[in-house]
């Protein structure tokens, strides 16, 4: 066991220092001046190059990326150019809004979608599995920022039940929650729908095995025979949909927090890449290439945890 998680931890640096090499490469190394992107066609030589200087890309492209790795370890990520302040408070910031997003978004997955999968498959080829299929395909069909404006129209501007937008921060935890509960429905729902087929087809296929039919052969309840034996062993493919769901939702909570005004990590993505802040730019797709690195790394350790064989084959 502890050589499975060394061997799984050494997996996840080299993979981490790949994707901040190619992201470096992509940003910093292709053609083109940035400091000239950043100031536009009309700017004049000598404001390019004091930028080039504050940016560092007067200095050798190693040297940069070196620094840029050092910075990672220390906190130090440099300073935005669009707001003058350190990308690492800022930051952290937004994703005091994007990960209670995505954990509420994800509760709204998990909890509508493996149950309604479970059900579908329980009474597979019937009028529920029916049912749960239609609702899947059409959830997969919506887009998340149109299922946000529909839920806009409907509750905020119809119901008058919740704010159209904004955040109005975590000194007011009620009003707070109450602010993400339309967009945790946005982002939740069409992954919902995801894991109605995922589980539906995992539960199905365990269900025709060899120990299922031993365990109704020897009388036990169907419900037992159904959540002991079928569908725990069918939890694996739901798991690696589950961990990467997480990371798609903060990745791709862009569209959704500018739908609904939130001040997230997506938000801040998005005014990055509109107004060509490229220090801030850097931080932000290295940490959502870190998320999805990370959350694999804890999804390969679930598997050891949920399937006792992979253990034994070290």
């Amino acid at each position: 066991m502890p050589a499975i998680l060394l061997r799984r931890l050494a997996y996840f640096v080299a993979t981490l220092l790949v994707a901040s090499l190619v992201i470096f490469v992509v940003l910093d190394l292709l053609p083109g001046n940035a400091a000239a992107i950043l100031l536009g066609t009309s700017a004049r030589p000598d404001t390019i190059a004091a930028l080039q200087q504050q940016l560092g890309l007067d200095q050798p492209a190693w040297w940069r990326y070196l620094s840029w790795i050092r910075g990672l370890f220390t906190g130090d990520l440099g300073r935005s150019l669009t707001y003058g302040v350190p990308v690492s408070g800022l930051m952290a910031e937004r994703l005091v809004v994007t990960i209670p997003l995505a954990l509420l978004a994800l509760l709204v997955a998990v909890g509508a979608g493996v149950p309604m999968g479970v059900w579908a498959a329980a009474r597979w080829r019937k009028l529920p599995d029916h049912a749960a299929s239609v609702v899947a395909q059409m959830g997969i069909a919506i887009p998340d920022f149109w299922l946000g404006i529909l839920l806009i129209l409907f509750f905020s501007t119809g119901l008058n039940w919740f704010s159209a937008g904004g955040f109005p921060g975590w000194g007011q935890p009620l009003a707070a929650l109450k602010a993400l509960v339309l967009p945790a429905l946005a982002l939740g729902l069409p992954q919902a729908a995801i894991l109605v087929r995922v589980t539906r087809a995992s539960v199905l296929d365990v269900a025709s095995q060899d120990f299922v039919r031993t365990a109704e052969a020897k009388g036990l309840p169907a419900r037992q025979v159904l959540w002991r034996h079928t569908v725990r062993n069918a939890l694996l493919p739901v798991v690696t949909i589950v961990g990467l769901q997480f990371s798609f939702l903060i990745a791709g909570a862009v569209l959704v927090e500018n739908v609904f005004d939130l001040p997230g990590i997506g938000l801040l993505a998005y005014q990055a890449l509109s107004q060509r802040d490229l220090v801030t730019i850097r931080s932000v797709t290295l940490f959502f290439a870190g998320l999805v690195i990370i959350v694999n790394f804890l999804v390969d350790l679930s598997y050891l945890w949920l399937d006792p064989r992979l253990r034994a084959r070290g």
